[in-house]
């Protein structure tokens, strides 16, 4: 599936074609992905061992293209943040308060 991406995303639109007619439609668009480093989900992971045998890992990862990934500008690995760490933080600031400031 995310193979057939590819095209929408060089050329940025769609084509489809059916028996009578064919048509284009515009596709500008931002790719927002995401997946698991391995099938265990715990690979670099700093708190749990991952239980998978590193070719298993290369295998898991290879299942994205290179030329899909090459059409991907920004890639981001992000370690797990536990729940108390989002929920400990300081009140934002109140819009009124900046607006005063």
């Amino acid at each position: 599936m995310l193979e057939v991406l590819r095209q929408p995303m060089e050329e940025r639109c769609v084509s489809i074609s059916r028996a009578r007619q064919a048509m284009e439609f515009p596709a500008t668009f931002q790719l927002v992905a995401s997946m698991n480093p391995c099938p265990c989900g715990y690979f670099n992971h700093p708190e749990k061992p991952c239980t998978c045998h590193p070719g298993v890992v290369r295998k898991y990862l290879n299942r994205i293209s290179g030329p899909l990934l090459d059409r991907i500008d920004l890639h981001v690995e992000v370690t797990p943040v536990q729940p108390h760490a989002l929920s400990d933080s300081p009140p934002p600031e109140r819009s009124e308060d900046i607006r005063a400031g």
